[in-house]
């Protein structure tokens, strides 16, 4: 879902303790789901009753983008502080 922006074999370096900003990179999980995912950050305010609203978006169009908000309870759980791509294997 991250393609082309990230590729299989890149390395990705985060920090848990980062919170992140608009456009950020994340690890991010979901109560629902069983895995993490890896997204854009995007925060979108709050909703009416105060509870904080964040899509995360894939760099991939083919791909759903998330949401953390009241309906979709989750949280970031750390921010990407480095990118690695590797040219060749």
């Amino acid at each position: 879902s991250m393609t082309p922006g990230f590729s299989p074999g890149d390395k990705v370096i985060f920090d848990p303790d980062l919170p992140p900003r608009p456009g950020d990179f994340v690890v991010a999980k979901l109560d629902e789901e069983e895995k993490a995912t890896f997204k854009k950050y995007r925060p979108r305010g709050q909703d009416r009753d105060g509870n904080v609203v964040i899509e995360l978006l894939p760099l991939n169009d083919d791909w759903p983008t998330l949401s953390i908000d009241a309906a979709n309870p989750g949280r970031v759980v750390a921010t990407m502080v480095e990118h690695r791509h590797y040219r060749r294997p």
